[in-house]
Protein backbone atom coordinates (compact mmCIF):
# COMPACT_ATOMS: atom_id res chain seq x y z
CA UNK A 1 0.00 0.00 0.00
CA UNK A 2 2.85 2.39 0.80
CA UNK A 3 4.36 1.64 -2.58
CA UNK A 4 1.16 2.58 -4.39
CA UNK A 5 0.84 5.78 -2.34
CA UNK A 6 4.45 6.70 -3.10
CA UNK A 7 3.94 5.96 -6.78
CA UNK A 8 0.81 8.11 -6.94
CA UNK A 9 2.61 10.97 -5.17
CA UNK A 10 5.57 10.68 -7.56
CA UNK A 11 3.31 10.68 -10.61
CA UNK A 12 1.39 13.69 -9.29
CA UNK A 13 4.65 15.57 -8.71
CA UNK A 14 5.95 14.71 -12.18
CA UNK A 15 2.73 15.77 -13.86
CA UNK A 16 2.73 19.05 -11.96
CA UNK A 17 6.32 19.73 -13.03
CA UNK A 18 5.62 18.77 -16.63
CA UNK A 19 2.88 21.38 -16.95
CA UNK A 20 5.27 24.32 -17.20
CA UNK A 21 4.30 25.04 -20.79
CA UNK A 22 1.59 23.56 -22.97
CA UNK A 23 2.54 21.24 -25.78
CA UNK A 24 2.75 23.06 -29.08
CA UNK A 25 0.04 20.91 -30.62
CA UNK A 26 -2.31 21.73 -27.73
CA UNK A 27 -1.46 25.41 -28.05
CA UNK A 28 -2.33 25.23 -31.75
CA UNK A 29 -5.61 23.42 -31.28
CA UNK A 30 -7.68 24.22 -34.34
CA UNK A 31 -10.54 22.90 -36.41
CA UNK A 32 -8.38 21.35 -39.13
CA UNK A 33 -4.85 20.27 -39.95
CA UNK A 34 -4.14 23.22 -42.23
CA UNK A 35 -4.76 25.66 -39.37
CA UNK A 36 -2.71 23.55 -36.96
CA UNK A 37 0.23 23.44 -39.42
CA UNK A 38 0.00 27.20 -39.93
CA UNK A 39 0.02 27.81 -36.19
CA UNK A 40 2.96 25.45 -35.61
CA UNK A 41 4.89 27.07 -38.46
CA UNK A 42 4.56 30.38 -36.60
CA UNK A 43 5.69 28.88 -33.27
CA UNK A 44 8.69 26.93 -34.58
CA UNK A 45 11.07 29.82 -35.37
CA UNK A 46 10.56 31.39 -31.93
CA UNK A 47 11.08 28.09 -30.14
CA UNK A 48 14.28 27.49 -32.09
CA UNK A 49 15.51 31.04 -31.46
CA UNK A 50 14.80 30.69 -27.74
CA UNK A 51 16.86 27.48 -27.69
CA UNK A 52 19.69 29.12 -29.62
CA UNK A 53 19.68 32.12 -27.27
CA UNK A 54 19.77 29.87 -24.22
CA UNK A 55 22.61 27.85 -25.74
CA UNK A 56 24.55 31.06 -26.45
CA UNK A 57 24.13 32.25 -22.87
CA UNK A 58 25.16 28.88 -21.44
CA UNK A 59 28.09 28.72 -23.87
CA UNK A 60 29.32 32.14 -22.70
CA UNK A 61 28.98 31.03 -19.10
CA UNK A 62 31.03 27.88 -19.78
CA UNK A 63 33.67 29.92 -21.60
CA UNK A 64 33.98 32.23 -18.60
CA UNK A 65 34.13 29.27 -16.25
CA UNK A 66 36.94 27.67 -18.25
CA UNK A 67 38.80 30.96 -18.33
CA UNK A 68 38.37 31.47 -14.56
CA UNK A 69 39.47 27.96 -13.63
CA UNK A 70 42.20 27.63 -16.24
CA UNK A 71 40.79 24.22 -17.16
CA UNK A 72 39.18 23.94 -20.60
CA UNK A 73 36.60 21.35 -19.59
CA UNK A 74 33.19 22.98 -19.22
CA UNK A 75 32.90 24.43 -22.72
CA UNK A 76 33.86 21.22 -24.58
CA UNK A 77 31.45 19.26 -22.37
CA UNK A 78 28.69 21.75 -23.11
CA UNK A 79 29.39 21.62 -26.85
CA UNK A 80 29.24 17.80 -26.76
CA UNK A 81 25.96 17.97 -24.86
CA UNK A 82 24.55 20.41 -27.39
CA UNK A 83 25.63 18.23 -30.30
CA UNK A 84 24.09 15.18 -28.64
CA UNK A 85 20.84 17.04 -27.91
CA UNK A 86 20.50 18.10 -31.54
CA UNK A 87 21.05 14.52 -32.73
CA UNK A 88 18.50 13.28 -30.21
CA UNK A 89 16.00 15.94 -31.27
CA UNK A 90 16.38 14.98 -34.91
CA UNK A 91 16.08 11.23 -34.33
CA UNK A 92 13.32 11.42 -31.73
CA UNK A 93 11.08 13.73 -33.72
CA UNK A 94 11.66 11.70 -36.88
CA UNK A 95 10.49 8.65 -34.96
CA UNK A 96 7.41 10.55 -33.75
CA UNK A 97 6.58 11.45 -37.35
CA UNK A 98 7.17 7.87 -38.54
CA UNK A 99 4.88 6.56 -35.81
CA UNK A 100 2.00 8.05 -37.80
CA UNK A 101 2.79 5.54 -40.58
CA UNK A 102 2.65 8.13 -43.33
CA UNK A 103 -0.64 9.54 -42.12
CA UNK A 104 -1.59 13.14 -42.67
CA UNK A 105 -0.74 14.05 -39.06
CA UNK A 106 2.90 12.96 -39.33
CA UNK A 107 4.23 16.41 -40.24
CA UNK A 108 2.21 18.05 -37.50
CA UNK A 109 3.47 15.57 -34.92
CA UNK A 110 7.10 15.97 -35.99
CA UNK A 111 7.00 19.77 -35.99
CA UNK A 112 5.19 19.81 -32.66
CA UNK A 113 7.88 17.52 -31.25
CA UNK A 114 10.68 19.84 -32.40
CA UNK A 115 8.93 22.87 -30.90
CA UNK A 116 8.37 21.11 -27.59
CA UNK A 117 11.96 19.86 -27.37
CA UNK A 118 13.35 23.29 -28.30
CA UNK A 119 11.22 24.94 -25.63
CA UNK A 120 12.19 22.35 -23.04
CA UNK A 121 15.91 22.71 -23.85
CA UNK A 122 15.72 26.50 -23.63
CA UNK A 123 13.91 26.27 -20.31
CA UNK A 124 16.38 23.74 -18.92
CA UNK A 125 19.40 25.80 -19.96
CA UNK A 126 17.91 29.05 -18.67
CA UNK A 127 17.31 27.45 -15.27
CA UNK A 128 20.97 26.50 -15.25
CA UNK A 129 22.50 29.82 -16.21
CA UNK A 130 19.96 31.98 -14.35
CA UNK A 131 20.93 30.52 -10.96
Amino acid sequence: MRFIFALVCALFTLSAQAQTSPAAQVECEAANQVLIKTCLAKLAPQAEQDRLNAEAAARAMMKNLDRATGRPEALPAFEQGTKTFRAYRQAHCAWIGKSFAGGSGAGIAELSCRIDLDRNRAEELSRFYMQ
